[in-house]
């Protein structure tokens, strides 16, 4: 897919494409004008149908402990997004708290999932689908030479308060967005995210660092700290090797448990960082290859999580290695049926959410870090394709080194 220069806003198979540049404050005015609607429709269902939808006085209750949460985080948000989270808000004509709680509402959701957990028995803790999956073959595994890593991010919390019948599920799925940044300074990049977000989930820059992320549940949070997706816009942005990425994440202040994987065109490899408020572990290829879900596979961190891993995050695990690990090297199609992969596990004894793709899944992605490519694939409908972006021509950039 060629995004048109002239269009900022580029509709897509199941999401659009918006493109956005200049200082802090222009991205998020752009951001805001460009997407005023859905930004709008977000904040509306947010506390109509999520926040409110227990009550006035469970609403307002509730709304001012978010408020108190993020008024705590917002003290380690870097002042260029805070000061784009603002753009966001005039932009949008919505409030700059609101834009704030949007950013931080992924840390503040798990955080209280977490919480949920310990009121239910441990057979109900399956129907939690906290159910991401992410892989990366290096260039000797895959037929092109160069590195893909595959993603399927979910989100998905069955019922009752946080839950809502699924509203947060399908309101992600409805309303994707990819970003092409290119910021006054930094480095330009791609983001697939929501209306109103200004951090990063799943993104790709313009020297080749990919990123992907997802929840790995301790025990414990602190608001003392950056929301993730906040930290990994910075880290996107700035850096470009796998060294300073994990400087970057070593020395931050982080929220909640998470397992990040990148990858670098610059490096020609990638790693996984399993972490969580207090310990940082890093996780290097084997055979070429890396591979993870929701829980920590570092021994220094299994720990951590006694009782607290979901079980179908290790058969979605065991799946994924088993379907990286046949033999023959990987290309894109191959990568795009692997997180299309609905297979149960062999005991027949199956959770919904043991399957990679599965009813939380909000879209699929193939990175090529190295290619400045990916394919995107949105879950709004059956049947959806992937489409590919040239990340290159997105961003007015050459191929990184490594390929050129």
């Amino acid at each position: 897919m060629k995004v048109p220069s002239s269009q900022p806003v580029t509709p897509a198979e199941g999401f659009v494409v918006a493109q956005l540049s200049g200082d802090p404050y222009e991205i998020g005015l752009q951001h805001g004008r460009l997407l005023a609607e859905r930004i709008q429709q977000m904040r509306r269902t947010l506390y109509q149908d999520l926040i409110y939808r227990q009550g006035r006085v469970f609403g307002v209750g509730f709304t001012l402990l978010c408020r108190a949460i993020t008024a705590i985080m917002e003290r380690h948000i870097q002042p260029e997004l805070r000061q784009e989270m603002r753009g966001v808000a005039d932009g949008a004509g919505v409030g700059y708290r609101d834009v704030l709680l949007f950013n931080c509402f992924d840390d503040l959701l798990h955080a209280l999932v977490r919480l949920v957990l310990l009121l239910v028995p441990p057979p109900l803790r399956a129907r939690v689908g906290l159910a991401c999956s992410c892989f990366v073959a290096l260039g000797e595994r895959t037929t092109s030479g160069h590195m893909l890593l595959g993603r399927n991010l979910d989100y998905y919390v069955v019922d009752g308060v946080l839950g809502a019948d699924g509203i947060v599920t399908r309101t992600m799925q409805e309303q994707l967005v990819c970003f092409v940044i290119r910021p006054s300074r930094g480095h330009a990049f791609v983001s697939i995210g929501w209306p109103g977000c200004v951090g990063v989930v799943t993104g790709l820059n313009a020297r080749g660092l990919a990123l992907a992320c997802l929840t790995s549940a301790v025990p414990g949070q602190t608001p003392n700290g950056t929301p993730l997706p906040l930290l990994y816009r910075a880290l996107l942005q700035r850096h470009d090797t796998l060294e300073a990425v994990e400087w970057g994440l070593r020395k931050s202040r982080r929220t909640i448990g998470n397992n990040l994987l990148v990858a670098s065109a610059r490096d020609r490899s990638a790693a996984l960082f399993e972490f969580t408020p207090w310990q940082v572990r890093r996780v290097d290829p084997q055979d070429g290859r890396l591979t993870t879900t929701n829980h920590f596979q570092t021994p220094e961190l299994i720990p951590s999580q006694n009782g607290w891993v979901i079980p179908n995050s290790r058969q979605r695990l065991k799946r994924l290695s088993a379907l990286c690990a046949l033999e023959g090297p990987l290309d894109v199609a191959q990568a795009q049926r692997a997180l299309l992969d609905t297979t149960p596990p062999p005991d027949g004894q199956a959770d919904q959410f043991d399957c990679l793709y599965n009813p939380g899944t909000i879209y699929s992605a193939v990175l090529a870090p190295e290619e400045l490519r990916l394919w995107l694939r949105a879950t709004d409908r059956p049947g959806r394709p992937f489409v590919e972006l040239d990340v290159a021509e997105a961003l007015g950039s050459s191929r990184p080194a490594a390929v050129a």
